[in-house]
């Protein structure tokens, strides 16, 4: 325990608490925040997470995430996984995501389509056949943020918004990784049922503070805040892979500080005698970037740059949350940005504009759909990533300059660079950026299903809401499954077609949207 708060400002944050909702509630602000948190994680795929330790399970794994930065938590076939667990998986060198070819493997780390949708509810582990166990059908018309829609033993979708012409936009886990999906559309999700979890609370979602979405900014120095975990909608972080053994698995709040130039940061909190919150210093928002942690104060060194200060609820669940007082000082020590080597950026690649993974340069980085890279357009020697669009204006923002936006066949339109437009040469293909092509395949059409597994309806071991399995604590789970997922090839995994366009025929590689049928399909979760 720390030095205690004045009393009466413990008594006042105290009131604060009794504010916040149950254990058991669900808070559409907690949904999306959690659902973000997974979609936008930073990590660092390494050589030893191409094949991690899955020689004994399945000698002929190896990740689709080559080594480098990414954005997104990876496909993980039976996945269900805190953050944190993650995080220490790839430290520890287990394999990055993996795909239903693959098998259910606990040699890989990641998330699958109802692990992820089950992270972000809170609750255990409900696959798509067993997601009516905790949640209820509504009527589409009623679908507000954090719903679903839900097809059993294929693929779960989470609702956040729709556009302005009134399509939804989702998240979800799909392909190569926890991704954003703004054009997808209704299309996306025909014959699936919307599904609202029964304990979920409000009718509008908003941007939290102190979250991993919305941390708050540290601007002068000396800084001190007050405030109480127990009314924090952020519980994502669990940890410092500095010192992986303490848990920290209540909840947190969340500070960003970035610093013109280096110096001593010393960080110290304080928390009444129920309680016991940790502080910790990261590079980045990943659990493998801390730098320093304690459970009163530390004094680190930093250079010029972003780092995160986490005030987080020290012990194996939320009983030590409480209140606290954060303060911070700097001193600056007079040298150069350059004199003082800074935190190492990530870099992901898949940005819209990038290089990307095409039938003619397998080894270029898959387009990202978080980063503005939804799909890889390619002629025989270039390639980069670009969207759909529906007027030229929509393609402002490509680099380089905005080119056009033209027909790409079956009435799809993407943002091409001003080279290709006009009718100057031959259209150029496309490879969507979700990753192994299809989604679950339409009723009546082949494709491998839902195992009998943990967790669907009439198995013993179905969680049940609210109990000891309902925690939503991270605990891995290899052994059950949410949805299908089958690539194409090991490299890119991508249907073709072919098309008689511009000046010659060329191959289409792309993810089949929902509603085309021309291409064969695939199982896809």
């Amino acid at each position: 325990m720390k030095r205690a708060l004045l009393p009466a400002l413990a008594a006042t944050i105290g009131v604060l608490a009794t504010l916040t909702t149950s254990a058991h509630a669900l808070s559409r602000d907690e949904i999306l925040s959690r659902a973000k948190g997974f979609t936008y994680h930073p990590w660092r795929s390494s050589a030893a997470n191409q094949r991690g330790t899955c020689a004994s399970e399945n000698a002929s794994y190896v990740s689709l995430s080559a080594p480098g930065d990414y954005v997104g938590v990876p496909y993980d076939w039976g996945g269900y996984m805190s953050l944190f667990t993650f995080d220490q998986g790839i430290a520890r060198g287990l394999g990055a995501g993996s795909q239903s070819t693959d098998g259910i493997l606990a040699c890989a780390v990641g998330l699958d389509c109802s692990g992820f949708v089950s992270q972000a509810w809170g609750v255990g582990h409900f696959t798509t056949s067993s997601l009516d166990q905790t949640s209820g059908a509504i009527a589409q018309a009623s679908m507000l943020a954090g719903d679903v829609y839900n097809k059993a033993g294929y693929h779960v979708a989470m609702y956040s918004h729709s556009l302005g012409n009134g399509e939804p936009v989702f998240y979800e886990a799909l392909g190569f990784n926890v991704h954003i999906n703004q054009y997808g559309g209704f299309a996306h999700v025909q014959g699936y049922t919307p599904r609202r979890a029964n304990n979920v609370t409000g009718t509008t979602a908003t941007e939290p503070t102190g979250t991993l979405n919305n941390p708050i900014a540290i601007t002068t120095f000396p800084y001190t805040d007050s405030r109480d975990t127990r009314n924090s909608l952020s519980d994502m972080l669990d940890g410092c892979g500095l010192d992986a053994t303490k848990g920290q698995k209540g909840p947190e709040y969340i500070y960003k500080v970035t610093f013109a130039q280096p110096g001593t940061l010393t960080v110290s909190v304080s928390d009444d005698a129920a309680s016991d919150i940790d502080v910790q210093l990261l590079t980045a928002l990943d659990t493998n970037a801390c730098i320093a942690r304690h459970d009163s104060t530390f004094t680190q060194q930093v250079a010029c740059g972003t780092y995160y200060v986490v005030a987080d609820t020290f012990g194996t669940d939320n009983s030590k949350a409480g209140p606290y007082t954060l303060s911070a000082s700097f001193t600056p020590s007079g040298q150069a940005c350059a004199a003082v080597p800074g935190p190492t950026p990530y870099n992901p690649k898949g940005k819209l504009g990038d290089a990307c993974n095409y039938p003619g340069n397998k080894t270029l980085p898959r387009c990202n759909a978080n980063l503005g890279g939804d799909t890889c357009i390619y002629t025989s020697s270039d390639s980069f990533c670009s969207k759909p669009c529906g007027k030229t204006s929509d393609c402002a923002d490509l680099p380089g300059g905005a080119g056009c936006c033209e027909d790409l066949g079956q009435g799809e339109l993407y943002c091409l660079k001003a080279s290709m437009c006009g009718g100057a040469g031959p259209k150029p293909g496309k490879d969507d950026a979700g990753g192994p092509t299809g989604d679950a395949p339409p009723q009546g059409e082949p494709g491998a299903q839902e195992p009998d597994v943990p967790g669907a309806p009439g198995t013993p071991s179905a969680p049940v809401p609210g109990g000891p399995s309902a925690s939503g604590d991270g605990t891995t789970t290899t052994t059950t499954t949410g949805c299908q997922a089958t690539p194409g090839d090991a490299g890119g995994a991508s249907s073709a077609m072919v098309l008689g366009l511009g000046a010659g025929a060329i191959a289409m590689f792309r993810r089949r949207r929902r509603g085309l049928r021309s291409l064969l399909p695939f199982i896809f979760g």
